[in-house]
């Protein structure tokens, strides 16, 4: 009973201290899209230890994207798209450049990061 307790002490206090005191962030790789570019990946890393994620959302332009996420080399969540899944959210446009807004949703927290595309 007392190791039981231990242990969901251990998993609960984490989370709790990662969502109350640590806002989530991100990076978006690249900074451009060239979406004329062959082959590549939207790439959004973050702050958030990979064991702690449980409900990740990636979003471009308000666009649910299927993301793969997977862990960096230091054990943080990383989620990742493919170039053409975020072209096609982003839709054509004007002109040679535009911005996208791209959001993570990891537990309930949020944030986006606004990237240039190039056609």
């Amino acid at each position: 009973m007392r190791k039981s307790l231990l242990v969901a002490l251990g998993v609960c206090v984490p989370t709790l201290v990662l969502s109350a005191v640590v806002p989530l962030q991100i990076r978006v790789a690249p900074s451009m899209l060239v979406l004329s570019s062959s082959g590549g990946n939207l790439t959004v890393h973050t702050n958030v230890p990979y064991s702690l994620a449980r409900d990740v959302l990636l979003e471009v332009e308000e666009k649910r994207i299927e993301a793969h996420t997977f862990a960096d080399d230091r054990g943080l969540l990383v989620a990742q798209c493919r170039k053409e899944e975020a072209g096609e959210a982003i839709g054509d446009f004007a002109g040679k450049f535009t911005t996208a807004a791209v959001r993570l949703t990891v537990d309930g927290a949020k944030a986006t990061e606004t990237i240039l595309v190039r056609k």
